[in-house]
């Protein structure tokens, strides 16, 4: 299976750059990153790259896409390159160079593209020339699709693969009169176009030499159009489909031209001989004015489907050339002399009976302005007719018979007869239409129709004199298309249903009777009329199913409520550019005619220099698009004035608000607020802000597309989720931003899109987009800022190269503005190895790394080993200092009490009863330690507990039933007994909330040696003055006191030390050997030796245990002791154990390293005794005693002791 090492961006990003500082590290290094590398990395199947690969680096100056392994696109287009990119992947199946530098291209520059289909080199030099190596493409047995337009190439490249089958060649300067095409004869589409013509001159006209074609004969597509052509290629191949031809200078065509091209689909020959008046280009009229066609030069294109033969000054039409095109589809026949054809007998017209789409245009004759004109009768011939453009005949009016060899023509859906002058037309005869949906009559003169008597010219020849081709119809003025273009048509228009477009006529005022039969009628265009007519609900009566109304350009007065009410399936206003009535003075604005309009979904009042309005709210529940552009909301929003603040408030339904360009410096607080809640998209681009209230966004819960581009802001607060959970795209493009917050991006999910472009930004923390991998941006727009190129910028450039957010024309169009050294070049070029100190740079790199791995390896061994490393350090301690008793200084406090502070009940009772009762009666008060009042905020809870009970007489447990089960009161416990131990000072006393323990060990030895310091809440409050008496008395008292008497007389006896003189003597022989089974028997007085324990007389009860789970003390724990040195024991006080111990240590008669014994807090007391009974030897009697154990119960009690209990019958 195919693998690759994963890794994490960031870690591959500092081995390549560490890599990148140190060039000529040792091999070690090398060596040492590359294995951190594969420490950070993991190997992983292969997987499908995705369309942003991420094993490309941010560097590499072009666009890369891999959706699937099969197809990766690298796009290089217009990224101001002056060579080849380095480092375009062998996997590359698409390569675009287009429109960049480049001057030349070597040999090897694409030797390892293997799988190279298709590559673009137009205007690689911006046409300026490109010098190619003869073998470029040679290896390139894949491609498929060559481009190589606009780079002034004098011949085609040689050694061309022959898999090539689509190659480009437009406007270069091939000598087509001597070119040669054997190299290429699997070629199907072939573009020749524009390599001599007036915008790229060769000066001479071009004959292309007689089976010049003839080698392709897989040829399908041949574009020759723009060559200066006098002649129809000879020996074209069969197999051509489609044949561009126009714009050249042939001037006729023979019968034999198109011989033998029996397949050809689409023949474009147009504008060979133009139309030169109002030409809007360089024109040269042919010698015989119109271009000359042979009558049988179409027979062999039975299959025709298109042709063009606009343009060429026809003044006739011979039928005899369609009489063999039955599949013929689309005739272009504009721009010619043809209007005797079309009004004439018009016998072509026959032959066409599957004709969809004909084009008439601009057939008009010189100086003449007919009233009228007829069709020929032959167009009822056009059964199949679809689209007829008759715009630009000329003449005055329609009348009955105009169009009536039309009215047959049941598939006729849409007729053009704009830019015709018509003043008059009876728009009743276009109901005998029954299927048109469009109906073009813009661009000429109809009136109203109350005028009667509309101005007659009298002699008709001085209108022709003006007449010019229309702006819209003309698409580039270089290369005139010969074709009609309609842009005044809106798709949304089209979309909508049958259309009238009535658009630049003489409509000075709207009447009723203008749309009679026209009730089916949905999209009404009637712009540019200039009509100012005041509208009161009537105009549109005769048009209930109106969806879509275009009012824009004119002068329309909104006066009156009930404007549009007749209107109530309409769904698109536009009222845009008709600001004369809003500029003048004292004039009723009146928006009021939303409420009359139900269905309306977009309203257009852009363009009206709005500055007041009557109306100050606009109602409208179902308006969705609002376009509000280019109008003064920034007069109508003045500070503290509230006038016009709810203005779009009750625009409930509002998704899309447009207020750009309306001179707005500022938007009040109280506006923010007032914005319809249900906006999706907010568009306040092109205006004067210098800030936006960033934490307004809260008010639109479902905003996505903010738009403040083009305005003034400088500072940019931070966005978080807190802010927008819905915003995906915000564009501050054109501003004057100059520094971004930390954390700009912080939350939303959503975000996805964030354009910056042409602002003042020099540089951009790292910090500012520190998001989630998954929350954050993908695409970041940064061109067009003045960026330092600075040692400031490095931690920029690396982030730009760790981040995965895409960042287009990274490499052309993000570049340096300073220093003027680097003014222009590309920041992610910036060389940051200058600001590095590469062996500084390398020593922090290993001290930074030795850092982080002690510092792990301590806090592991701390966390695992912590007890065995304080018994280590206590140990060596004690050795080097010796065993010292630890003196407590004078204690700060009375009382410590430690209670449950998760008890909001307890807590309460020791703040309102304790408290007071101890610390504030009385006649002496108690200092008391709380842990809610007393204790140092931030401090362990370790390190305040130690100190509370350390400086504490004495510590009081108040004991309920789930305090006893934490933590905090066993750790407590132990410290409390453990201050027992180093200072022989008992300073415990419990206090009985709850009945708890009642079954503990420790509690019954508590009643049993010191009963006075367990105290219990009482059940009756007519006990609680004794209580409060009792426990103060036993908090002032000290405990040792307070143990009964039978307790303190052993206590007493057991004072002493032992005699070291007489310990000093005992011979050591006799102790027991660990390999050896013989017994030793302890000192005594008779050995020479002094009795430190006895199993006579005057013993004590026994000191029971204390449950783990219950409470905790110290206790020794040994490893290595003899399993057989067992005994009895029955001590008379534990401090006489300890002191014992220590003795014996002191003494080394008891080597306590060799059982490798140390002091544990978090066990129990009695494995102490359970160690000693191991370590003193002792003479086993024939017969134990009252006090000695049987074995049957040794073995008991060694379970118990194991599981940390001892009762009275281990004793």
């Amino acid at each position: 299976m195919i693998s690759q090492i994963t890794c994490s961006h960031k870690t591959k990003a500092f081995v390549r750059q560490t890599l990148h500082s140190f060039p000529k590290a040792t091999w070690w290094l090398q060596l040492l990153l590359l294995l951190c590398l594969y420490c950070h990395c993991e190997i992983q199947p292969f997987q499908p790259a995705a369309c942003k690969p991420v094993w490309m680096s941010p560097r590499f100056p072009c666009d890369v896409t891999a959706c699937n392994t099969s197809e990766v696109r690298f796009d290089c287009r217009r990224f101001h390159l002056h060579r080849v990119p380095y480092g375009i992947t062998g996997n590359a199946t698409e390569l675009n160079l287009s429109e960049n530098y480049i001057t030349n291209i070597s040999l090897h520059s694409f030797s390892n593209l293997l799988n190279l289909t298709k590559l673009i080199l137009n205007w690689a030099n911006k046409n300026k020339g490109l010098l190619i190596d003869d073998d470029l493409f040679k290896n390139l047995t894949k491609l498929n699709h060559l481009g190589l337009a606009g780079n002034r190439l004098k011949k085609i490249p040689t050694n061309l693969p022959l898999s090539v089958e689509i190659l480009e060649l437009n406007n270069n300067k091939i000598k087509l009169d001597n070119m040669t095409l054997d190299s290429i004869p699997n070629v199907t589409k072939l573009w020749l176009s524009k390599n001599c013509y007036t915008w790229n001159p060769c000066k001479r006209n071009v004959t292309i030499k007689e089976g010049t074609f003839a080698v392709l004969n897989k040829l399908q597509v041949l574009d020759l159009s723009f060559n200066n052509l006098t002649h129809v290629p000879k020996g074209l191949p069969p197999s051509l489909t489609r044949l561009q031809l126009g714009s050249n200078k042939i001037q006729y065509i023979s019968e034999d031209d198109f011989v033998g091209l029996h397949d050809l689909k689409i023949l474009r020959i147009q504008g060979n001989c133009p139309r030169c008046q109002n030409a809007p280009y360089p024109c040269v009229p042919c010698q015989n004015i119109s271009l000359g066609i042979h009558p049988n030069a179409f027979n062999s294109l039975t299959r025709l489907e298109t042709l063009h033969l606009g343009g060429n000054s026809l003044q006739l039409l011979d039928p005899s050339w369609f009489k063999r095109l039955k599949k013929l589809r689309e005739l272009f026949l504009s721009f010619n002399f043809l209007l005797k054809a079309i009004t004439g007998t018009g016998t072509f017209l026959r032959y066409l009976p599957r004709l969809e789409k004909l084009d008439l245009s601009f057939n008009f004759a010189l100086k003449l302005y007919p009233t009228t004109l007829n069709l020929s009768h032959e167009f009822s011939n056009l059964v199949s007719l679809r689209t007829l453009h008759l715009e630009g005949l000329v003449f005055q009016n329609i009348g009955p018979d105009t169009l009536r060899p039309l009215y047959e023509l049941r598939n006729l859906s849409a007729l053009n007869l704009g830019t015709n002058f018509i003043i008059h037309s009876d728009l009743t005869l276009f109901h005998r239409f029954p299927n048109l949906k469009m109906l073009y009559l813009a661009e000429n003169r109809l009136y109203p129709i109350p005028v009667k008597s509309p101005p007659k010219l009298s002699g008709g020849h001085n209108q022709v004199s003006d007449f010019s081709i229309s702006p819209y119809i003309n698409p580039h003025t270089k290369d005139f298309a010969y074709e009609v273009s309609h842009k005044l048509v809106k798709q949304e228009c089209f979309d909508s249903g049958q259309m009238l477009i009535l658009s630049s006529n003489n409509l000075f005022f709207i009447s009723p009777k203008q749309f009679d039969g026209y009730e089916n009628i949905a999209c009404l265009n009637l712009s540019g009329n200039g009509f100012s007519a005041a509208l009161n609900g009537t105009e549109f009566s005769l048009l209930p199913n109106l969806t879509y109304l275009d009012l824009s350009f004119n002068k329309i007065d909104l006066a009156y409520d009930h404007a549009f009410k007749e209107l109530e399936k309409l769904q698109v206003l536009d009222l845009s550019y008709n600001s004369h009535y809003f500029q003048a003075y004292g004039v009723t604005h009146n928006l009021n005619f939303l409420k009359n309009l139900p269905a309306l979904r977009v309203l257009n009042m852009s363009h009206n220099a709005i500055s007041t309005l009557t109306t100050k709210q606009l109602y409208s529940t179902s308006l969705t698009e609002l376009q509000f552009t280019n109008n003064y909301l920034g007069t109508l929003w003045k500070v503290r004035d509230a006038t016009y603040t709810m203005l779009f408030t009750n625009l409930t339904n509002l998704t899309f608000l447009d207020i750009s360009q309306n001179k707005l410096q500022n938007i009040p607080d109280e506006v923010y607020e007032y914005f319809p809640r249900n906006l999706t998209k907010l568009c306040i681009s092109r205006n004067l802000l210098t800030d936006f209230k960033w934490e307004a966004l809260k008010f639109f819960h479902q905003l996505q597309i903010l738009d403040l581009s083009f305005n003034s802001i400088s500072a940019v607060a931070a966005i978080n989720s807190s802010i927008t959970k819905t915003l995906t795209l915000l564009d501050l493009s054109h501003n004057q931003i100059f520094h971004l917050d930390d954390g700009f991006i912080k939350g939303p999910k959503s975000f996805k899109t964030l354009i910056l472009s042409f602002n003042l930004l020099n540089t951009i923390n790292q910090t500012t987009f520190q998001t989630r991998s998954e929350d954050s941006i993908q695409t970041l727009f940064l061109q067009g800022n003045p960026f330092q190129c600075i040692c400031d910028s490095f931690d920029f450039i690396l982030w730009i190269e760790n981040s995965q957010i895409k960042i287009p024309r990274l490499t052309a169009e993000v570049t340096c503005d300073t220093p003027a050294n680097q003014k222009d070049q590309p920041l992610i070029y910036f060389d940051i190895t200058q600001c590095v100190n590469d062996s500084q740079a390398f020593h922090v790199y290993i001290l930074t790394t030795s850092f982080i791995i002690a510092f792990m390896f301590v806090a592991t061994v701390a966390h695992l080993f912590y007890w065995d490393a304080s018994y280590v350090l206590h140990y060596m301690r004690a050795k080097l200092k010796g065993y010292r008793s630890l003196n407590s200084p004078d204690s700060f406090y009375n009382l410590f009490v430690t209670y449950d502070t998760r008890d909001p009940h307890v807590s309460e009772w020791v703040m309102r009863n304790l408290l007071v009762k101890l610390e504030e009666e009385g006649e002496k008060h108690i200092p008391l330690c709380l842990e809610e009042r007393d204790w140092t905020p931030g401090v362990p809870v370790m390190d305040n507990l130690t100190h509370s009970i350390q400086y504490s007489s004495k510590t009081l447990f108040v004991l309920t039933e789930g305090y006893v089960k934490t933590g905090v009161f066993k750790l407590a416990m132990y410290l409390a007994h453990q201050r027992l131990l180093d200072e022989n000072v008992d300073v415990i006393v419990l206090l009985m909330l709850e009945p708890v323990l009642q079954h503990s060990h420790f509690l019954r030895l508590r009643r049993r040696l010191c009963g006075r310091s367990v105290v219990e809440w009482p059940r009756t409050a007519a006990a609680e003055p004794w209580f409060w008496q009792n426990l103060r008395n036993v908090v002032r008292v000290d405990n040792q006191v307070m143990y009964n008497k039978t307790y303190s007389k052993a206590s007493a006896n057991m004072s002493d030390k032992p005699d070291v003189s007489a310990v000093k003597d005992f011979d050591q022989s006799k102790l027991k050997k660990t390999e050896t089974a013989e017994k030793n028997t302890l000192p005594t007085k008779e050995n020479g030796g002094q009795t430190l324990i006895s199993n006579g007389a005057n013993f004590l009860p026994p000191l029971a245990a204390i449950e783990q789970e219950k409470s905790g003390c110290g206790h020794l724990k040994c490893t290595g002791v003899p399993s057989d040195l067992l005994g009895e024991l029955t001590i008379w006080g534990f401090t006489s154990v300890v002191r014992l111990l220590a003795f014996l240590g002191n003494l080394k008669l008891f080597p306590l390293n060799k059982y490798k014994c140390r002091v544990h807090t978090k066990t129990m007391l009695p494995n102490l005794f359970h160690v000693l009974r191991k370590m003193l030897p002792f003479k086993e009697k024939s017969q134990p005693s009252s006090v000695n154990v049987s074995n049957q119960m040794r073995t008991s009690c060694d379970r118990k002791v194991t599981k940390h209990t001892l009762n009275h019958d281990c004793w």
